[in-house]
């Protein structure tokens, strides 16, 4: 049963991963037309119903709602679930901003849970080698 559990993190990080590559952020506005969308997500971001809060954090990654970012790093400080603040750091993953990707870090070193310190660490790690992939040197003009 773990073996699946490893296999199943590991293809959902390839899927986030490869994803990522083809998409771009996106306003909230280019997203859905309506005056009161971010109050709503970030609302059910900071929600107490588990499963709203959930919801709402992975709509902001799949939409890549940037104005979203903020409530997104004050949720991983406050999130109790340790599969929830794995999905927070994959979603701020998704949005791909440094003041994102350094909360990430400090959860990689700084979590008290072993499991999301790991995939912490492995996201972190895969933004690092994606960022100097993106801004290597090719040598052509």
């Amino acid at each position: 049963m773990e073996s699946y559990k490893g296999m199943l993190t590991t293809v959902l990080l390839i899927l986030v991963f490869t994803s990522s590559m083809l998409s771009q952020n996106n306003s909230i506005k280019e997203a859905m037309d309506n005056k009161y969308a971010l109050k709503n997500l970030v609302a059910g971001i900071h929600s107490e119903n588990d499963g709203l809060r959930r919801s709402s954090i992975y709509l902001a990654g799949y939409y890549r709602i940037t104005e979203a970012e903020d409530a997104l790093i004050d949720q991983l400080t406050d999130e109790k679930n340790a599969s929830t603040r794995i999905l927070i750091s994959l979603v701020l993953f998704e949005l791909g901003s440094e003041k994102g990707m350094q909360e990430v870090k400090n959860v990689s070193v700084n979590d008290g849970d072993a499991k999301v310190r790991r995939m912490a660490t492995q996201i972190y790690n895969e933004y690092i080698v994606n960022s100097s992939q993106s801004t290597a040197y090719t040598g052509d003009r």
